[in-house]
């Protein structure tokens, strides 16, 4: 499995403090079947704002240690970039800070609202060539009551990322749900364990995977889990299906 969205790298975030935690959250994740990381350490103007150097040599460190312990996982990098039009200053072109260092970058609504601005700063990393993929878009309480913004923006050619643990009921019942309904309606493309530690929010996708498989079966499990990330990874392109309307019934209630 591929996890899209992780925030594994000491020291540079909120997630693991030291490298001693980051190899743990390493081995976790290796014993529940995934093969391949992004780290996507957050990107905040003002707060969390590394350079893509240091994102870059995080990397080559944890791989070294990773390798010294004989673990066996790809480690490639990425960010999760926050909507700030700031931040367009630093991203002119494809490459630094996203995934793999190709066109596909990971990107973070505001927590509580969806600004105006959020719109104009999507279409300009689009219009500079880069795919942006909206992490966790089931966590946000706006799009809990209009998910049909979520539909608008795919249909403009936004992915979206999904976290393992709301799939896996473990980020509460609005969030599953959401999750559900996005993906019963195919508005999911990926999938990531958001984790920041071992304690909680853990690289484990497996619970995930076979949640999806329960409701959309194998071989949409495969394209989510594998084929598409891979192809973010490889920096190709995707072939996406064409929604042109959601089916609320289609919600679930726990």
């Amino acid at each position: 499995m591929f996890d899209l969205h992780c925030h594994i790298l000491p020291g540079l975030d909120d997630g693991p403090a030291d490298l001693d935690t980051a190899l743990q959250m390493l081995s976790m994740a290796q014993e529940h079947g995934t093969t391949v990381i992004v780290a996507t350490p957050h990107v905040i103007e003002g707060d969390f704002l590394p350079d893509w150097e240091e994102i870059l040599a995080g990397c080559q460190r944890l791989r070294n240690a990773a390798g010294e312990l004989g673990l066996d996982l790809r480690i490639c990098p990425g960010a999760e970039v926050a909507v700030n039009m700031e931040l367009l200053k630093r991203i002119t072109i494809p490459g630094p800070y996203c995934i793999n260092g190709g066109k596909y970058m990971l990107v973070e609504l505001p927590v509580m609202e969806i600004p105006g601005f959020v719109d104009d700063f999507l279409f300009r990393l689009q219009s500079r060539g880069i795919i942006p993929i909206l992490a966790h878009p089931e966590r946000h309480p706006v799009l809990a009551r209009t998910p049909q913004i979520l539909l608008d923006w795919i249909r403009r050619g936004i992915l979206t990322q999904i976290n393992g643990a709301s799939l896996a009921g473990k980020m509460g019942e609005q969030a599953a749900a959401l999750a559900e309904l996005f993906l019963l309606n195919r508005l999911v493309h990926f999938i990531g364990s958001d984790a920041h530690g071992i304690l909680s929010r853990r690289p484990k996708l497996n619970e995930a995977a076979e949640r999806i498989r329960e409701l959309v079966g194998e071989k949409t499990e495969r394209k989510l889990l594998l084929e598409n990330p891979a192809a973010v990874i490889l920096n190709q392109s995707l072939n996406i299906p064409e929604v042109n309307k959601m089916d609320q019934r289609k919600r679930l209630v726990r």
